[in-house]
Protein backbone atom coordinates (compact mmCIF):
# COMPACT_ATOMS: atom_id res chain seq x y z
CA UNK A 1 0.00 0.00 0.00
CA UNK A 2 0.83 3.53 -0.20
CA UNK A 3 1.74 5.51 2.78
CA UNK A 4 -1.33 7.17 3.86
CA UNK A 5 -4.07 4.54 4.00
CA UNK A 6 -0.43 2.97 6.41
CA UNK A 7 -0.52 5.97 8.27
CA UNK A 8 -4.33 6.19 9.16
CA UNK A 9 -4.41 2.82 10.18
CA UNK A 10 -1.31 3.23 12.43
CA UNK A 11 -2.04 6.46 13.53
CA UNK A 12 -5.69 5.26 14.88
CA UNK A 13 -4.45 1.75 16.40
CA UNK A 14 -1.96 3.66 18.14
CA UNK A 15 -4.39 6.40 19.57
CA UNK A 16 -6.83 3.46 20.31
CA UNK A 17 -4.75 2.51 23.29
CA UNK A 18 -3.12 6.24 24.14
CA UNK A 19 -1.77 5.33 27.14
CA UNK A 20 0.36 2.04 25.94
CA UNK A 21 2.13 4.06 23.63
CA UNK A 22 4.40 0.35 23.03
CA UNK A 23 1.25 -1.54 22.58
CA UNK A 24 0.34 1.36 20.04
CA UNK A 25 3.76 1.10 18.29
CA UNK A 26 3.84 -3.25 18.15
CA UNK A 27 0.10 -2.94 16.66
CA UNK A 28 0.83 0.04 14.09
CA UNK A 29 3.50 -2.13 13.15
CA UNK A 30 1.80 -5.55 12.57
CA UNK A 31 -1.43 -3.29 11.14
CA UNK A 32 1.15 -2.80 7.80
CA UNK A 33 1.36 -6.26 7.22
CA UNK A 34 -2.20 -6.71 7.81
CA UNK A 35 -2.57 -4.34 5.26
CA UNK A 36 -0.68 -5.28 3.08
CA UNK A 37 -2.54 -9.07 2.69
CA UNK A 38 -5.50 -7.29 0.43
CA UNK A 39 -4.78 -6.54 -2.73
CA UNK A 40 -3.51 -3.26 -3.42
CA UNK A 41 -1.54 -0.93 -6.00
CA UNK A 42 2.12 -0.50 -4.52
CA UNK A 43 4.59 1.99 -5.93
CA UNK A 44 6.67 0.86 -8.17
CA UNK A 45 10.04 0.78 -6.46
CA UNK A 46 12.07 -0.87 -9.67
CA UNK A 47 13.72 3.13 -10.74
CA UNK A 48 15.62 2.73 -7.40
CA UNK A 49 16.99 -0.50 -8.50
CA UNK A 50 20.60 -1.62 -9.81
CA UNK A 51 18.76 -4.11 -12.87
CA UNK A 52 21.95 -6.73 -11.99
CA UNK A 53 21.82 -6.47 -7.95
CA UNK A 54 18.58 -5.62 -7.48
CA UNK A 55 19.91 -3.05 -4.85
CA UNK A 56 19.39 0.48 -4.08
CA UNK A 57 21.11 3.02 -6.46
CA UNK A 58 21.52 6.38 -5.97
CA UNK A 59 18.67 8.98 -7.00
CA UNK A 60 21.36 10.81 -8.67
CA UNK A 61 22.30 8.25 -11.16
CA UNK A 62 18.02 8.66 -12.16
CA UNK A 63 15.49 11.22 -12.71
CA UNK A 64 12.74 8.53 -12.52
CA UNK A 65 14.18 7.39 -9.21
CA UNK A 66 14.44 10.94 -8.15
CA UNK A 67 10.86 11.87 -9.61
CA UNK A 68 9.18 9.24 -7.56
CA UNK A 69 11.21 9.97 -4.60
CA UNK A 70 9.96 13.58 -4.60
CA UNK A 71 6.33 12.31 -5.12
CA UNK A 72 6.80 9.84 -1.43
CA UNK A 73 8.00 12.70 0.22
CA UNK A 74 4.99 15.00 -0.79
CA UNK A 75 2.71 12.12 0.16
CA UNK A 76 4.51 11.38 3.25
CA UNK A 77 4.23 14.81 3.94
CA UNK A 78 0.44 15.32 3.02
CA UNK A 79 -0.55 11.71 5.25
CA UNK A 80 1.34 13.23 8.15
CA UNK A 81 -0.62 16.36 8.19
CA UNK A 82 -3.78 14.45 7.50
CA UNK A 83 -3.00 12.34 10.49
CA UNK A 84 -2.76 15.31 12.60
CA UNK A 85 -5.48 17.02 11.49
CA UNK A 86 -7.84 13.57 12.17
CA UNK A 87 -6.10 12.92 15.28
CA UNK A 88 -4.09 15.39 17.34
CA UNK A 89 -5.58 17.50 20.00
CA UNK A 90 -2.79 18.07 22.34
CA UNK A 91 0.70 17.06 22.83
CA UNK A 92 -0.01 13.71 23.88
CA UNK A 93 -1.77 12.72 20.85
CA UNK A 94 0.19 14.02 18.38
CA UNK A 95 3.09 11.94 19.98
CA UNK A 96 1.01 8.81 20.17
CA UNK A 97 0.00 10.07 16.25
CA UNK A 98 3.41 10.02 15.39
CA UNK A 99 4.36 6.84 17.09
CA UNK A 100 1.25 5.01 15.65
CA UNK A 101 2.49 6.31 11.75
CA UNK A 102 6.50 5.55 12.38
CA UNK A 103 5.10 1.61 13.50
CA UNK A 104 2.64 1.26 10.51
CA UNK A 105 5.80 2.77 8.04
CA UNK A 106 8.87 0.78 9.36
CA UNK A 107 8.38 -2.34 7.65
CA UNK A 108 8.66 -0.24 4.02
CA UNK A 109 11.41 1.53 5.80
CA UNK A 110 12.87 -2.35 6.47
CA UNK A 111 12.88 -3.09 2.70
CA UNK A 112 14.93 0.10 1.99
CA UNK A 113 17.36 -1.31 4.86
CA UNK A 114 17.31 -4.99 3.00
CA UNK A 115 17.25 -3.73 -0.78
CA UNK A 116 20.45 -1.41 0.81
CA UNK A 117 22.31 -4.25 2.92
CA UNK A 118 20.66 -7.51 2.18
CA UNK A 119 21.23 -8.88 5.83
CA UNK A 120 19.64 -9.74 9.19
CA UNK A 121 16.92 -8.72 10.32
CA UNK A 122 15.69 -7.00 7.14
CA UNK A 123 15.91 -10.54 4.93
CA UNK A 124 13.44 -11.72 7.47
CA UNK A 125 11.19 -9.05 6.88
CA UNK A 126 11.41 -8.57 3.40
CA UNK A 127 10.77 -11.81 3.03
CA UNK A 128 7.32 -11.79 4.87
CA UNK A 129 6.72 -8.56 2.73
CA UNK A 130 7.24 -10.71 0.29
CA UNK A 131 4.88 -13.77 1.55
CA UNK A 132 1.97 -11.45 2.28
CA UNK A 133 1.81 -8.53 -0.06
CA UNK A 134 -1.03 -8.54 -2.74
CA UNK A 135 0.47 -5.52 -5.08
CA UNK A 136 -2.09 -5.28 -8.07
CA UNK A 137 0.59 -4.97 -10.68
CA UNK A 138 -2.17 -5.00 -13.92
CA UNK A 139 -2.06 -1.94 -15.15
CA UNK A 140 -5.66 -2.33 -16.10
CA UNK A 141 -6.25 -2.18 -11.98
CA UNK A 142 -4.78 0.48 -10.50
CA UNK A 143 -7.92 2.08 -10.24
CA UNK A 144 -9.33 -1.22 -8.45
CA UNK A 145 -5.70 -1.02 -5.72
CA UNK A 146 -6.41 2.87 -5.13
CA UNK A 147 -10.13 2.31 -4.60
CA UNK A 148 -9.62 -0.70 -1.80
CA UNK A 149 -7.07 1.86 0.12
CA UNK A 150 -9.31 4.84 -0.25
CA UNK A 151 -12.26 2.08 1.03
CA UNK A 152 -10.28 0.99 3.99
CA UNK A 153 -8.84 4.36 5.26
CA UNK A 154 -12.58 5.87 4.72
CA UNK A 155 -13.87 2.51 6.77
CA UNK A 156 -10.87 2.55 9.33
CA UNK A 157 -11.57 6.02 10.16
CA UNK A 158 -15.40 5.30 10.95
CA UNK A 159 -14.45 2.35 12.65
CA UNK A 160 -12.35 4.75 15.15
CA UNK A 161 -14.78 7.52 15.40
CA UNK A 162 -17.38 4.86 16.87
CA UNK A 163 -15.04 3.28 19.50
CA UNK A 164 -14.03 6.38 20.40
CA UNK A 165 -17.37 7.59 21.24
Amino acid sequence: MILTPHAIVGAAVANLVPNEPVLGFVFAFLSHYVLDMIPHKDYDINSFMDKKTRTVVSIFKSSAAALKLIFIIFEAIGALILCFLIFVRDEKSAAITLIGIIGAWLPDFFQLLYYSFKKQPFIFFQRLHDKIGHDIEDKKYIWLGISIQVFISIFVLVVYFIIKK
